[in-house]
């Protein structure tokens, strides 16, 4: 079985360096690259290695702790990481490893659950998040041995609940074939993204920063108490072996047959996609106006909020924004430089969208090259539809400030397009600066995602110090007209 796992790990990556043109077009870089994007090993080594680095830092707080109350408060906020990043990976990669049609050559053979293959291969990426919460599990099992062992049994659970959670939402929302258009299908299209939200909502809703979790440890307590059975506080109850290991089996005989079902029912739905057809009203062609770029952005809008599995991976934002929303409002205080904060949080995170992004087109892109469509063009098209959707989350955080500052607020507008835009391009000119016109999928690492988080901070740190340093209106607006200048740079140097 893991033989088959093997080769369709091969052949994805295969087809990713194919479809990155800063090494598809050098034969010398191609068989380099190939060397080590075929090595399942090598990649699965690396990727663990930077994750056990950046969980390294979490684990310095529960070190320095001996309070039981304040280690359960960070362990549960530790236990979201290994769910959410479950969650995207399993969203974005499903929907991208099925585009391209990796599995079209197992459809013709005598599989009972061919989905199971595609469950192994997206387990092969999500091992890295495993790496995360390492460095905490050795240090408490240092203090404590049996709760480590059952910290790392309820990350491991969160893995399978975020990995189940985003195979239920491609079953529902990402193995459907659209016929027609109409009203109706674009409400639904909606309702799907307001679900989306509020299935956020209800994860994040009692979410609290790490900083808050230490200073406020017997409040968080009394909380985790109250909701002991609901993931991830569930985590908290490490300390008590008996009852965790009681949650633990009642989690794996709820979370078991609705993860095998569900691959039966994807598999179906691969085999024989739902079809959906829908009356429309014949119309007179018309061509669209905007150009190249607004035309891009309008293609990757309609398959990005058709294809919902897929929108999770550009809602990373949102996770970032959500539980300090639901602080504000239990607060019933929200004020203008926490908001800018948050708006600056946004833009930085807009590059986590990189990877969605570049994989809307799948099989289309062999399409794309044959049109009269050049490479910068396609680049900011990429980049504008990259920021709708931070737009919109700051738009959110913007309406919120509004609400408790008034007019003060009003300063943060331009903000919720200026900051998005200069992520998304910044990321953009990285990925496509290479030489040529051809356009292509350029490969997104996680080397290359906090690079361009370094490249995207010290742009934000320049737009951002004017107000800090001048009074206001003028530092506002000292601050526009610096990235307003930066934007021009950008487009000025990609069109180039």
């Amino acid at each position: 079985m893991f033989e088959i796992v093997r080769i369709l790990y091969k052949e994805l990556h295969y087809q990713i360096v194919k479809r990155n043109p800063i090494v598809a077009n050098d034969e010398k870089k191609f068989k380099q690259q190939l060397k080590t994007a075929l090595s399942v090993k090598r990649n699965i080594g690396f990727q663990s290695l930077a994750f056990l680095a950046f969980g390294a830092f979490s684990a310095v707080s529960l070190a320095l702790s001996s309070n039981k109350y304040v280690m359960a408060s960070l362990l549960v906020s530790l236990a979201l990481i290994p769910f959410i990043f479950s969650l995207y990976v399993t969203a974005v990669q499903s929907s991208y490893v099925l585009s391209v049609g990796l599995f079209e050559p197992l459809k013709t053979l005598p599989i009972r659950v061919g989905a199971l293959y595609l469950s192994e291969l997206l387990f092969l990426d999500l091992i890295p998040a495993m790496a995360i919460v390492l460095p905490s599990v050795a240090v408490l099992a240092v203090k404590f041995p049996v709760s480590a062992f059952l910290v790392l049994l309820w990350m491991l659970m969160g893995v399978l609940a975020g990995h189940t959670i985003g195979l239920v939402i491609l079953t529902f929302f990402g193995l459907r074939i659209s016929v027609g258009k109409s009203r109706g299908h674009s409400i639904k299209s909606f309702l799907k993204i307001v679900a989306l939200f509020l299935f956020m909502s209800l994860f994040y809703a009692l979410y609290y920063i790490q900083e808050y979790l230490v200073e406020n440890s017997e409040k968080v307590a009394a909380i985790i108490g109250r909701y002991s059975l609901a993931y991830p506080f569930t985590v908290a109850s490490v300390f008590e072996p008996i009852k965790s290991f009681l949650l633990l089996a009642g989690y794996a005989a709820f979370l078991a047959p609705i993860y095998y079902f569900t691959l039966k029912k994807v598999w179906e739905r691969v085999l024989e996609p739902q079809l959906i057809s829908e009356r429309a009203k014949s119309a007179k062609f018309k061509a669209s106006a905007g150009g190249k770029v607004f035309t891009l952005l309008l293609k990757d809008l309609r398959i990005i909020f058709r294809k919902t599995a897929m929108l999770t991976g550009f809602l990373v934002p949102l996770y970032i924004v959500m539980p300090q929303l639901f602080i504000v409002i239990k607060e019933g205080k929200f004020s203008v430089t926490h908001a800018m904060a948050l708006f600056f949080a946004v833009g930085l995170f807009t590059t986590a969208g990189a990877d969605a992004v570049l994989k809307v087109e799948g099989k289309v892109l062999d399409f794309l090259r044959t049109l009269p469509l050049d490479k910068n063009a396609y680049a900011v098209g990429k980049a504008l539809s990259m920021s709708v959707v931070p737009s919109a989350i700051t738009l959110l955080v913007f309406a919120v400030a509004y609400y408790f500052n008034g007019s003060e607020a009003l300063y943060l507008l331009p903000y919720t397009f200026l900051l998005p835009l200069t992520a998304s391009l910044t990321t953009m000119f990285y990925f496509f600066h290479y030489e040529g016109n051809e356009i292509g999928v350029p490969e997104v690492t996680f080397a290359h995602i906090i690079l361009l988080f370094i490249l995207v901070g010290m742009l934000f740190a320049i737009i951002g110090i004017p107000p800090l340093l001048i009074a206001t209106p003028l530092g506002y607006f000292v601050s526009y007209a610096i990235a307003a200048v930066l934007l021009g740079l950008l487009l000025f140097s990609m069109r180039r």
